[in-house]
């Protein structure tokens, strides 16, 4: 139950943690983009109030065009400082520079008047421009105790004005708002002065962030404490409105939401534990159960029965359904005991009375089983037996010849493997006593022999004879000579490979092995066959290149492995068929020869290339044994594919 139970249970947790999974990166993706939907509502809020600054200064500047006026009413420079100082509140201190940037003169309350040198801006650089443009500049920003001034350079005339504005009095709204508990609203100019009503401690990396880019944010330390900042341009000045609260309340709504999603979730999954477990439990044991009853039906154990006590209804149903199919199964069993034990009865008269060698063993070799032929022949010795078993098993495979003598007699054994599911393997050995026949095979090649050497001297006769005809100037006799040429040629042939039999099992063929141009030996040999294709009306296609294909071989056994092919493709090709002789070079060389004849049928292919197996009149069976043994000598493999009534095709690969 332990292992089920485990299963159940992971499983069900499984189950249950996937939707848990996407709902976690759910909430993450959710916690991302909540953090950057207020980063960015922040930064909205942040470009108002840069927008709000920028108004205010320029709004400021304009005003300042109601200076040419006053300069007319009041000529004398202290009367017009006096009076530009009582008309402009926000103004803490204001000069009058020559129009070589050089104080010419100030107004002087006991202010902030003492605290500003005398005045020269000959070798700023803004000066230069201001002079061309003939516009004010606000610039200078910079804090003095703790009134944060701005600079205003105004051109009158050919003097210009120095104004210095508390901004204060311009950002006093901005100033004064409060965002939260933490947050605030301040200003940096961009040679770093930090521009609020409050000191503000920033480090250089903090305040270089800022005047590095027009628009952000980024996490700052601000009197020693974390703080989330936007920040912005104001306009075209050099100063930076930003706006900052304390990180952890920044986020805090945010990671607020995200914990307590998280907490849920956690809850969630507690829970589920908690009814997987008891899930797991309920199942885990009807199945168990089942089970182990099942074990019992594979070790034949049909009578023990499951009790139905399962709260799954389903399972109970299961449960009856097993234990019907357990009695049912019990009653077959005793039925089908009897019908093996009646099969075994009837296997054994059978085997008894064949004239076959039959023998089971194990794998190891030993005999399980022998038939009183397989007794006769091998013995009861089981050693022994053992031993002959894998004596043929290594003969046959090394041999590749089924047929072996065991004592005087010639056997076609056949050997095979049977596996059982619940048992190991056994070898059946089958021997078939072939003595007969394969004595009959030996009389008839020693007579197709004796007659090859007796007819071959006077056909070689009959052959000068038919030459000396065909030198006649009769048209009729030189056609007839003609014919009977062919026709000895077939014969002579036929001679021939009855030799190369002989020469082959008296292994006296040996190979005269020669760099030979296999392109020119096909154009050779096919020149002789157009002759044939012409008298059966056959189409004898060539498609041999024109390139030299170079090969080391025997030139004369490998023209005849290839000639007696092309004259069984001819032989079984009808009247107005095709016969194809191609040449190709790939990894290997490969002729291929086919046809459009009657084909071969399939269980047929194997034998076609045995001895004396010939489907016709006028064949003795043997040229394409020859061919084969001829192509194997060359280390080279020859196949076959046919389909009947389609034609059959060969290609031999060296």
């Amino acid at each position: 139950m332990g292992q089920i139970f485990k299963k159940f249970f992971n499983t069900i947790i499984t189950v249950g943690f996937i939707p848990v999974i996407f709902a976690v990166f759910a909430i993450f993706y959710f916690q991302s983009a909540s953090k950057k939907n207020l980063i960015n509502n922040w930064q909205k809020l942040c470009d108002s109030f840069a927008i709000s600054s920028y108004q205010s200064i320029d709004n400021f500047a304009k005003r300042l065009d109601y200076l040419y006026y006053l300069r007319e009413i009041y000529k004398n420079d202290g009367e017009f400082l006096k009076k530009i100082s009582d008309k402009y509140e926000e103004v803490e201190f204001v000069a009058i520079l020559d129009e070589k940037g050089i104080e010419r003169a100030r107004y002087s309350d006991g202010g902030f008047s003492r605290l500003f040198k005398k005045l020269d801006l000959s070798s700023e650089e803004y000066f230069g421009r201001l002079k061309n443009k003939k516009e004010g500049v606000i610039g200078d920003f910079r804090i003095i105790g703790t009134v944060p001034l701005a600079t205003i350079v105004y051109p009158l005339g050919k003097d210009f004005i120095y104004v210095a504005v508390n901004l204060k009095k311009f950002f006093s709204h901005i100033y004064t708002t409060r965002i939260g508990e933490t947050g605030f609203v301040f200003f940096i100019s961009e040679n770093g002065v930090v521009l609020s009503d409050e000191i503000k401690r920033l480090g250089y990396r903090e305040i270089e962030k800022i005047v590095k880019n027009s628009y952000g944010y980024s996490e700052m330390d601000i009197n020693e404490k974390e703080y989330m900042a936007v920040f912005r341009k104001v306009g075209e000045l050099d100063i930076y409105v930003v706006v900052s609260q304390e990180k952890r309340e920044f986020f805090r709504d945010v990671n607020l939401i995200f914990y307590s999603l998280l907490f849920l979730i956690f809850m969630v999954l507690t829970v589920s534990y908690f009814i997987a477990l008891n899930a797991s439990q309920k199942l885990a044991m009807p199945i168990s159960s089942l089970v182990e009853a099942s074990k019992n039906v594979a070790n034949g154990i049909f009578d023990k029965q499951i009790e139905e006590k399962s709260d799954f209804t389903e399972l109970n149903e299961l449960i009856s359904v097993f234990n019907k199919m357990s009695l049912k199964l019990d009653e077959y069993s005793k039925i089908q005991i009897e019908k093996i034990m009646d099969e075994r009865e009837k296997l054994n008269i059978i085997t008894q009375n064949l004239n076959i060698v039959i023998a089971l063993s194990n794998i190891s070799g030993y005999p399980v089983y022998l038939n009183p032929k397989a007794k006769e022949i091998l013995g009861e010795n089981q050693e022994e037996i053992r031993e002959f078993i894998h004596e043929k098993i290594y003969e046959i495979s090394k041999n590749k010849s089924k047929i072996v003598k065991i004592k005087e007699k010639y056997f076609d054994i056949n050997i095979d493997i049977i596996k059982f599911q619940r048992e190991k393997p056994l070898i059946l050995f089958v021997a078939e006593d072939v003595t007969m026949t394969v004595n009959m095979q030996k009389m008839k090649e020693e007579v197709f022999r004796s007659i090859a050497h007796d007819i071959r001297s006077p056909l070689l006769n009959m052959q000068g004879y038919i030459k000396l005809l065909s030198y006649t100037e009769d048209e009729k006799i030189r056609r007839y000579s003609k014919g009977l040429k062919e026709e000895s040629d077939i014969v002579f042939k036929m001679i021939e490979n009855i030799l190369d039999i002989s020469r082959i099992e008296n292994k006296k063929l040996e190979l005269d092995l020669k760099q030979t141009d296999i392109s020119s030996l096909l154009k050779n040999l096919s020149e002789r066959f157009e002759v044939r294709a012409e008298v059966k009306n056959i189409k004898f296609e060539k498609n041999i290149p024109d390139f030299e294909v170079y090969a080391l071989i025997d030139p004369e056994l490998f023209q005849r492995a290839v000639e007696n092919i092309l004259t069984n493709a001819f032989k079984y090709t009808d009247n107005g068929g095709t016969v194809k002789l191609e040449l190709k070079k790939e990894e290997e060389i490969k002729i291929i020869v086919s046809d459009t004849g009657r084909g071969i049928e399939k269980q047929r292919l194997g034998e076609i290339f045995e001895r004396f197996k010939s489907y016709s009149k006028d064949g003795f069976g043997l040229g394409l044994n020859i061919a084969k043994t001829i192509i194997e000598l060359h280390k080279g493999k020859i196949e076959v594919f046919s389909e009947p009534g389609k034609g059959t095709t060969f290609i031999l690969s060296i």
